[in-house]
């Protein structure tokens, strides 16, 4: 990676020195010269390989690190795109290329690179995980909508139709005391929501 100029970091304050130091545990690292990927015995950097990998992806006119909440809008655009045509699938009965492309959708929501806003992934993919849910429900596969429902309350937890798919996976099941709770607790985030079973 190129070093990159920019405004150095404030010095560390004496309470942040002492801090640091009483918590420093040193950890044995490798470095592998020809991928330039860490290795560690003892930890795994499986995430901090990734970061590296998209650093050294980036194009040589962002600087590194690049600058906060900066959010390329070719992704977005391509995770709307997929998710406007999975909805018009979905509501043509197709569900087999509806689920194909909101799979598409969460795939590349969940290949943001590491620095970009986590809140921008975590909204993209509970609506694409929503809308998957629904249409394996309509497929009748309960186990794959209460899979994806799960995802989206783990997401978006105060989203009343993240509970609402919940409860209808829940029910598909014959899981009824669940579903009701889930249902429940759908309503105690949103209690005016007159229906939840629209696709986003």
């Amino acid at each position: 990676m190129s070093e990159q100029s920019g405004p150095a970091p404030p010095e560390p304050t004496a309470e942040q020195l002492a801090f640091a130091d009483a918590n420093f545990q040193p950890v044995a690292l490798g470095l592998d010269p020809e991928s330039n990927q860490l290795s560690s015995p003892t930890h795994d950097l499986t995430v901090l390989n990734a970061l590296i990998r998209s650093l050294q992806s980036l194009p040589p006119q962002i600087p590194i690190p690049p600058p906060p909440n900066v959010v390329p809008p070719q992704r977005s655009m391509a995770i709307q795109k997929a998710k406007e045509d999975g909805n018009a699938a979905f509501k043509k009965g197709d569900l087999t290329e509806a689920i194909r492309l909101f799979t598409l959708a969460i795939d590349v929501a969940a290949s943001r690179p590491l620095w970009e806003n986590n809140q921008v992934a975590r909204d993209e993919l509970a609506i694409c995980f929503a809308n998957r849910s629904a249409a394996f429900a309509e497929a009748g596969d309960w186990t794959a909508a209460l899979a994806d429902a799960e995802g989206v309350v783990k997401l978006k937890r105060p989203w009343s139709k993240a509970h609402f798919r919940k409860g209808k996976a829940l029910a598909g099941l014959n899981r009824y005391a669940e579903a009701r709770a889930s249902y429940r607790l759908g309503l105690s985030f949103d209690p005016d929501s007159a229906s939840t079973n629209s696709q986003n």
